[in-house]
């Protein structure tokens, strides 16, 4: 993918494609984990990815999904997490770092029949060792000419203060993902998983007994 200078307008314009391509991402895999993949919800789903992911492909020559620790880039464009994506950056970032890859590129030619041999890839349990290797060779024996993959990146080290902030998010949106399927719960009469809830809770106390200033990450949040 060729450098691009982004401009505020083409940034935010990305960043909410971005949101849906990984929305898209996640509800195929989601789908493909539960259904067959001649299922009516798998094929809406795979509809729904390849449409995210043309316009991008189009306009910026290629889509390049990278994943740098905790964060997800759609062409050099770090893609904001808030509640409503949070599932969905668990869930892609996880499948992408269980094989120890760091970015996925997908070329402007891609083929929706390209995806499902793909993201069934993905969901797949990698080997002990050699992961990243083993993807490969799979992906190779696989009809995909228009997604490529490459290794995890390096991470620069954080400070003691953005290892706390970090921690501080990871605590404030595990919680809240609680607390909405515990009321969920409530709402349908089902019993409440009290232990989910104690851990949540001890997370949260435990950031603030380690270090007072990890809340201030908490109360940031709605400009993360």
């Amino acid at each position: 993918m060729s450098p691009t200078t982004y401009t505020v307008d083409s940034t935010a314009v990305l960043q909410v494609e971005g949101q849906r391509l990984l929305g898209g991402l996640y509800s195929a895999l989601q789908s493909l984990r539960l259904y067959p993949l001649e299922n009516e919800t798998v094929q809406n789903a795979l509809e729904d990815l390849h449409n995210a992911i043309m316009p991008v492909a189009r306009r910026e020559g290629d889509v390049e999904l990278g994943l740098v620790g905790d964060f997800i880039f759609i062409n050099d464009v770090r893609i904001r997490l808030d509640l409503s994506t949070y599932a969905a950056f668990s869930l892609i970032s996880s499948s992408l770092a269980r094989h120890g890859l760091g970015t996925v590129l997908i070329h402007p030619g891609v083929e929706r029949e390209e995806l499902p041999p793909f993201l069934s890839l993905l969901l797949r349990m990698p080997p002990e060792e050699n992961a990243y290797e083993a993807f490969v060779q799979r992906l190779r024996a696989t009809p995909v000419r228009s997604i490529e993959v490459g290794p995890e990146r390096e991470r620069a080290p954080l400070d003691d203060d953005d290892i706390s902030k970090e921690a501080a998010k990871r605590a404030y949106f595990q919680t809240v993902e609680v607390a909405k399927n515990v009321l969920g719960d409530v709402r349908l009469g089902k019993s409440v998983n009290a232990r989910r809830v104690k851990r949540a809770v001890q997370s949260i106390v435990d950031q603030v007994l380690n270090n007072e200033t990890s809340i201030m990450g908490m109360t940031a949040l709605r400009e993360y």
